[in-house]
Order: C-alpha cells, then sequence, then structure tokens
C-alpha cells in the first residue's frame, strides 16, 4: 500500500512551511498509540474514532516511505446492538464480573489485512507475496501477542500485529516504502517497533503531532481539533470537564502587535476579568501568565450544552495560562474547566506539555 488516498473519513494534513534542520526524533501520539520515527517525518492522515482507527506518518522530502498503523477494540462487534451498549452497564450496577473473551486469532486478523493489500497489487497488475513468523509473546508480563510479517507487490511493506491484553485492542502497524526507498524500511521498522504503544502510560496519554507534545489524563477523550500550518487546537472531555490545548505558530509576529496578555485575552473561553492573575515560570523555564478563579453559571452551563448535557464532572473551577516559547518560536496557552476536587490537574498538564 504506498500513499494511496486514505477513506473519506480521514483528515489529510500537510504543513508547508520550511522546517528547520533539526536532530530531534519525530515523536507522535494519538488516541492512546504512540512511537517515535525518524526526524522531520509528518503526520498525513488520522481518524477521530477511538475504538476503530488509524494514523499515517509520512517521511520528509520525496521519500515514499510510511508508517501505517491501525487498531480496533478487540471486544467491541461489527454492529453495536443496544445489548451491547447496556450490557456493561448492568454488569456493573449489579457487581457482575465481565465475560471471559475468547482468545484473539492473530493470523487470521493478518490473512484479512493481507487479503486488503492483495486487491491494491492487483489493481496495479502485481503479485502479492507474504510471509509471517510465528506468533510470540511481548514484554515482562507477556501481555502482547505479535506476529511479524512481511510483503512484497505494489511495494514493500514490513509489519507487525498484536493483541494487547491490557487494553484488548489488536494493532497492525507497517513501514511501506516504493522503488530506491525499500532498502530503508528495516531500520525505520525497527524504530517504530521498539518504541510503539497502544495504550496511556502511568495515567496519561501522549498526544503529539507536528511540533506540539502534551499528556493528558486517559480519563479524557479527543472532542474536536484544529490542525493548521500556524493553528493548532486540541479539545478534550471528561464528561463535562474541558481541557484545551492551543499553539500559534509566528510568535515573533504577533507579539510585535499585541501583548501576551492581551493575546489570549482575545483568544480565551472565558472572560479573564473576574479572574486572579498571577505570573510563574515553566520547568522549560518560560515566563507564564495563569488565570484562575469560579466558573460563573452561565460558564457551567455552557460547558454541560457542550458535554451533550452530561451532569457528570460539572466543573466549578477555571485555570488557564499562556506563554511564549521563544526557542520555536510558537505561543501556547492551556485552559481547564475542572471539578473542585481536581486541583493538579493544571499544573500535571503543564507540566508535560513540551514546547520545544
Amino acid at each position: 500500500m504506498a500513499k494511496s488516498a486514505e477513506s473519506h473519513e480521514s483528515v489529510a494534513l500537510k504543513e508547508n512551511p520550511v522546517q528547520e534542520e533539526t536532530a530531534k526524533p519525530t515523536v507522535v501520539g494519538w488516541q492512546g498509540v504512540r512511537c517515535v520515527l525518524p526526524p522531520d517525518w509528518n503526520v498525513t492522515g488520522f481518524s477521530m474514532e477511538r475504538e476503530s482507527g488509524y494514523i499515517r506518518v509520512d517521511a520528509p522530502a520525496d521519500s515514499t516511505l510510511t508508517v501505517q498503523i491501525r487498531w480496533t477494540d478487540a471486544g467491541a462487534p461489527e454492529v453495536k446492538t443496544p445489548y451491547y451498549v447496556l450490557a456493561p452497564k448492568v454488569r456493573k450496577l449489579l457487581r457482575r464480573p465481565e465475560p471471559v473473551q475468547a482468545k484473539i486469532d492473530l493470523k487470521a486478523n493478518l490473512d484479512k489485512f493481507l487479503k486488503e493489500i492483495a486487491k491494491q497489487s492487483k489493481k496495479s497488475k502485481e503479485t502479492l507475496e507474504a510471509s509471517s513468523k510465528p506468533e510470540r509473546e511481548e514484554g515482562e508480563d507477556g501481555k502482547r501477542h505479535s506476529i511479524n510479517f512481511n510483503w512484497t507487490g505494489n511495494g514493500k511493506g514490513q509489519g507487525k500485529i498484536w493483541h494487547c491484553e491490557v487494553c484488548n485492542r489488536v494493532l497492525v502497524a507497517q513501514v511501506v516504502g516504493m522503488g530506491k526507498d525499500q532498502s530503508a524500511i528495516p531500520n525505520v521498522a525497527s524504530r517504530l517497533f521498539s518504541s510503539l504503544e497502544d495504550h496511556a502510560q502511568e495515567g496519561y496519554e501522549l498526544w503529539a503531532l507536528y511540533d506540539l507534545q502534551v499528556e493528558i489524563p486517559e480519563g479524557f477523550r479527543l472532542e474536536s481539533q484544529k490542525l493548521m500550518s500556524g493553528y493548532l487546537r486540541l479539545v478534550f472531555l471528561r464528561g463535562a470537564e474541558r481541557i484545551i490545548v492551543d499553539r500559534w505558530g509566528l510568535a515573533n509576529i504577533t507579539l510585535k502587535k499585541f501583548s501576551l496578555a492581551d493575546w489570549f485575552a482575545n483568544h480565551a473561553e472565558v472572560n479573564l476579568k473576574r479572574l486572579q492573575k498571577a505570573e510563574n515560570t515553566t520547568e522549560s523555564g518560560h515566563e507564564t501568565i495563569c488565570y484562575t478563579g469560579k466558573l460563573s453559571l452561565f460558564a457551567q452551563l455552557q460547558a454541560i450544552r457542550q458535554a451533550k448535557f452530561s451532569l457528570r464532572g460539572v466543573p466549578a473551577q477555571f485555570e488557564g495560562g499562556v506563554w511564549h516559547c521563544a526557542e520555536s518560536n510558537k505561543i501556547y496557552a492551556i485552559q481547564i474547566w475542572r471539578q473542585t476536587r481536581a486541583e493538579k490537574l493544571w499544573d500535571e498538564v503543564l507540566r508535560r506539555c513540551v514546547c520545544h
């Protein structure tokens, strides 16, 4: 599968600005999946779905190399019936144990995946030749069962499929290349497979693409995103609680027209005038302007509406802050609507946001 077009559900992305030369590896994190790739790779497609989705990352310049990662919830049926939705809630209410899940047939899942590649090869009048290694256990606790595979046809690919008992996901990851780039596949695959994870680490999920890296508590789910060349926004919900992470580019131009406080006031989701203002320093040494205070009743009702009228975790407090990262020439902002008891949420998210 070379660089074919993704389905209509995908979000195709390309950033045009010339990137600075850097030796830093590319860190990717999306929907609990994280990996590390060579420098200057770019996320070019992803799905918003959490249970069943994918992410694609392409090599820079004119290289044909691409990394494709897919995942599915092994316990989710193809068609969600009312029973599937309600049964877990009833079992929790009655304190009944979850049913034992049948062992996942990885070889059958791999065969199904290779049939898809065979169809792509057939369209290009190529014959698919594939091979795989025996299934094995991975990790110190043996919670992951995997099969490595290779194929040649319309290009060449090296991949891995596994089932993780911790998050109950079946994940397929592969590195694909064409022509002259095929010799580089093993090195990229080695780096991908050695760093690839499919669920939260120590209670936090990494969200990383382009030059944004932030870890969010695993109870939060991605609600919406805006990913443009000069502006990134990720919005997360946990019931009615909310975390918004923003990143603006070309800070040097922006800060000639606005002060940092004025810029944030124009983009904040709440009126900052009634909030307590303070200045702090992040662990990376950036001066941060912070605002804290109680949310108005109107803001609380707005949060409930945006959470589709969920009354779980109705926020009472707002915490927000903005800083300028001169090293990356970016402006970063984090805004949090939280319950009173989640008092450390702001500090943890701020500490886990990497800007350079």
